[in-house]
């Protein structure tokens, strides 16, 4: 079948995957204080997942992350990513999440061909996480990492979003955590994504972290070739890994943008910072065969822009970042 490209050129190769507009958390960046969920109708079920995902991967989608809300409070997760790791030409299937339900599911995900596991991970500091996270606890957080660990869902990547007045004082420390656990880290700037946060208080750019000592003592900050993809990726002097550094709004990457988000309402979102979307479970629900489904997937492809515009600004937004997955 034809490849999936959009009208700039670029291969889509990648789907992220939200299973839940649910979470155990509260991240302050996140969603609102009293987010109104999708009621359970609303949202895809496995075979509905199933068969768009069945239909981007005749398309040449290979890779398929699972995100939310927190994807592990989905019902039946690791049975999605075992039907999902069954679909002929996916390669490789992920899944983002905060690492407090891993004990309770990182064998079943290993068993159902889960790859790894990248974990949001702000701060080391238990008040500052329950905090961040609306209440949430540090301690289970560090479980689930052993967790992942212990059954293999490596590399185990932490996922830092860098918060000026929160958090920048834990970066060098949460490199080292990390490294001394073999797992890698990815610093990422704090974005406009939900009303009410005042993301601009917060806003750290990368090029700032990668000049501050602490970190320059730890990373080799003067080898910086292209990037690779979404991240910059930095050796650490250590020799014991790499550290990757994700700048949206500093130093956009938008020319090698390989992926679209599935929301769990089924909208097919084409960019982050744009509210731009095509709903496949109306499609679906209203009787489009498999014909149809490639037809549509393809003309909301072909929407995607070329270069995503934050306008610095959540107002009027009409989804939270849990909404639109991570």
């Amino acid at each position: 079948m034809k490849p999936l490209v959009d009208r700039f050129g670029r291969a889509i190769t990648y789907l992220r995957v939200s299973v839940t507009d649910r979470c155990n958390h509260r991240c302050n960046y996140c969603s609102r204080p009293q987010e109104k969920h999708r009621e359970r109708n609303q949202v895809l079920s496995f075979s509905e997942l199933t068969e768009i995902i069945t239909v981007m991967a005749s398309m040449g989608v290979e890779k398929i992350r699972f995100t939310g809300g927190e994807p592990l409070v989905r019902k039946g997760i690791a049975e999605l990513v075992g039907m999902v790791n069954a679909i002929e030409g996916i390669r490789e299937t992920t899944l983002t999440t905060n690492a407090t339900l891993l004990p309770r599911f990182a064998r079943r995900l290993k068993e159902a061909g889960l790859k790894r596991v990248n974990i949001s991970m702000d701060t080391l500091d238990a008040e500052k996480f329950r905090l961040i996270t609306g209440g949430g606890r540090l301690s289970l957080a560090l479980e689930g990492i052993e967790a992942a660990l212990r059954e293999g869902l490596v590399p185990v990547k932490l996922n830092t979003v860098v918060m000026r007045g929160i958090n920048e004082d834990e970066l060098a420390g949460i490199i080292d955590f990390a490294s001394e656990r073999g797992m890698g880290v990815r610093f990422i700037e704090c974005m406009p994504m939900r009303d009410g946060f005042d993301w601009k208080r917060h806003y750290m750019p990368i090029q700032e972290v990668l000049e501050r000592e602490d970190i320059k003592e730890r990373v080799v900050v003067e080898e910086r070739g292209e990037p690779g993809g979404a991240e910059h990726m930095l050796p650490l002097r250590s020799g014991r890994g790499r550290v990757g550094f994700i700048s949206p709004l500093s130093n956009r990457f938008c020319e090698r943008c390989n992926r679209l988000r599935l929301t769990a309402d089924g909208r097919l979102h084409l960019c982050l910072p744009a509210d731009m979307d095509v709903s496949l479970r109306d499609a679906i629900r209203g009787g489009a065969d498999r014909q149809g489904l490639e037809a549509l997937i393809r003309k909301a492809t072909e929407m995607k822009p070329e270069a995503g515009v934050y306008t610095f600004s959540t107002e009027g937004r009409k989804k939270s970042m849990i909404h639109i997955g991570g």
